[in-house]
């Protein structure tokens, strides 16, 4: 009975995890196909479920099989109880036939006519009643003297007791067969552990899935270092790019500014004859910007490149 409660609060709590688990994987069906953590979580949960689930419905089958069979032992005994009260009766007819005769209890006709019973009795089949080498000598010379009218009668009661106490017996043997099957099944089950076994096992895949999950999860993390550590090269190349292409324009324009200066150093040489005075001066000016006009050079370019009036 111990048996059946423990396999009972199994198979509700099974139950119960397979309906919890049916409802959480519409939900979570969508984060599986995208997170491979949830793939392999949700992939040992099914493997160790099974597992423990293919155990569960083997040690359903044998407590139905053993239900079956506990079963037939009870339809065995009631027959039997129905059979023991038809020969109860039949046992009462014939104490009647004695009281009706006017036989005594103890008088040697019914002390003969037990052994001829007993005699009787011992020819059913699976009877354990026994003759010894004495009681059937003595049955011989019963029989050879001559039954009584009575104890013919008496007989004859008994041997409709045959059939009972032949389907007793038969009942009996097959009771003490279901017994032993169900004995040797329940022995085997507490040998076997099975659904221990099967429990550790589950433990040990959810394990197996809890060190792939880590090895995923460093991987994952070394791809994202990785990926960061790329992104860092190619924004630091970027940047250098930038600064070289930045100092090369730096370069040109300080080139651009040397030619322009050393271009107004050879203007105010050439007209450095040509200066005499104020007058001279602004003439010289003129000449320059409209030269400088003529090459398309803005004024601004040669800010503070200025006439030294003492020259």
């Amino acid at each position: 009975m111990k048996v059946n409660q423990t396999t009972n609060v199994m198979h509700e709590t099974v139950a119960r995890t397979r309906h919890t688990q049916n409802q959480s994987v519409d939900a979570s069906g969508l984060q599986e196909a995208f997170d491979p953590v949830a793939h392999k979580k949700a992939q040992a949960q099914k493997q160790a479920m099974k597992l423990v689930g293919d155990v569960f419905a083997g040690d359903r089958k044998v407590d139905q099989e053993l239900e079956g069979h506990r079963e037939r032992i009870r339809q065995l005994q009631q027959e039997n109880g129905a059979h023991r009260r038809s020969i109860r009766d039949i046992e009462d007819n014939r104490e009647a036939l004695r009281q009706n005769c006017g036989v005594a209890a103890d008088s040697q006709e019914e002390k003969d006519l037990q052994l001829l019973a007993k005699e009787k009795e011992a020819s059913f089949a699976g009877s354990s009643v026994h003759l010894s080498a004495e009681e059937r000598e003595e049955v011989e010379r019963i029989k050879e003297k001559g039954l009584t009218q009575y104890q013919q009668d008496s007989l004859a009661m008994k041997e409709d007791e045959r059939y009972f106490a032949e389907s007793i017996a038969k009942s009996d043997q097959e009771i003490r067969m279901e017994n032993a099957i169900i004995s040797g099944t329940e022995i085997e089950r507490l040998k076997s552990h099975a659904m221990t076994d099967a429990q550790k096992e589950a433990e040990q895949i959810m394990q197996e899935a809890s060190k792939d999950i880590v090895n995923l999860l460093v991987d994952e993390a070394k791809d994202h270092v990785e990926e960061a550590l790329e992104e860092k090269k190619e924004a630091a190349k970027a940047e250098s790019e930038k600064r070289e292409e930045l100092q090369e324009k730096v370069d040109d324009r300080r080139q651009q500014k040397k030619e322009q200066e050393e271009f107004t150093e050879e203007i105010l040489e050439a007209t450095r004859g040509r200066v005499s005075g104020a007058n001279g001066m602004n003439e010289a000016q003129l000449e320059i910007k409209d030269m400088m006009n003529k090459m398309k050079l803005l004024e601004e370019d040669i800010k503070g490149a200025a006439v030294d009036e003492n020259v």
